[in-house]
Order: C-alpha cells, then sequence, then structure tokens
C-alpha cells in the first residue's frame, strides 16, 4: 500500500471516528504492538459491511511488523470468504491466515502487513 493510500484510510478513519460515537474502542487509537480486535460483539450478527469496515480500520490501526488477530463474528463462516478480498484491495502486501476456530464458531484470523 501506499503512503498516499495509507494516510487516505487514516483520514478515513479518523473521520469516521469524529462523526460515528458507536465505532468500537479498538479504532480510537493506533496499536503499536500485536493485539486482538473483537469482531464478534451484537452489532456484527447480521451486519458484515461494518465487519469488514472496521476490520480494515482495525488493520490500518496496526504498526508495521505486527500483527492483528481479527475475531469474527460465526455468522460469517470463514473469514476467507469475505475478508480476504477487501484485505488483498487495501493492503496487498499482507500476510493473512485463519488461527484458529472460537469455541463460539467464530474465526481468528491474523493479518499483517
Amino acid at each position: 500500500m501506499s503512503v498516499r493510500d495509507r494516510e487516505s484510510d487514516s483520514k478515513r478513519t479518523a473521520a469516521a471516528s469524529e462523526t460515528n460515537e458507536s465505532l468500537p474502542a479498538f479504532l480510537d487509537e493506533n496499536h503499536d504492538a500485536s493485539w486482538s480486535a473483537n469482531l464478534e460483539e451484537e452489532r456484527y450478527t447480521e451486519d458484515r459491511e461494518t465487519l469488514i469496515e472496521h476490520a480494515l480500520a482495525a488493520i490500518n490501526r496496526t504498526d508495521a511488523d505486527y500483527h492483528v488477530n481479527l475475531v469474527t463474528h460465526s455468522n460469517h463462516g470463514t473469514p476467507e470468504d469475505y475478508l480476504e478480498e477487501p484485505i488483498r484491495d487495501h493492503y496487498p502486501d499482507a500476510e493473512t491466515s485463519v488461527i484458529d476456530q472460537c469455541g463460539c464458531g467464530g474465526y481468528v484470523y491474523r493479518v499483517q502487513q
């Protein structure tokens, strides 16, 4: 991803944070270590579009050389089926992998840029 694209993503994320009080707390700051983004909350049960938007924002909030574990809601199935393409569109060099399926049926999907 070019610096210009990254800046554009950062501006969109910042703008969304300023106008939408319902954004999850993990979008409020950059993460300078590996971390997990909880995308299995009730709000994502029937809203795959928001789940994808927040997943991309979480990747954007993760400093280089670290990874984010996207913990996805079970209703959406294997994250490769719906997250891989948007991630490739925004972060073509990112490494992705399914780490595990949670006991509740969701997945841990690791992304490192």
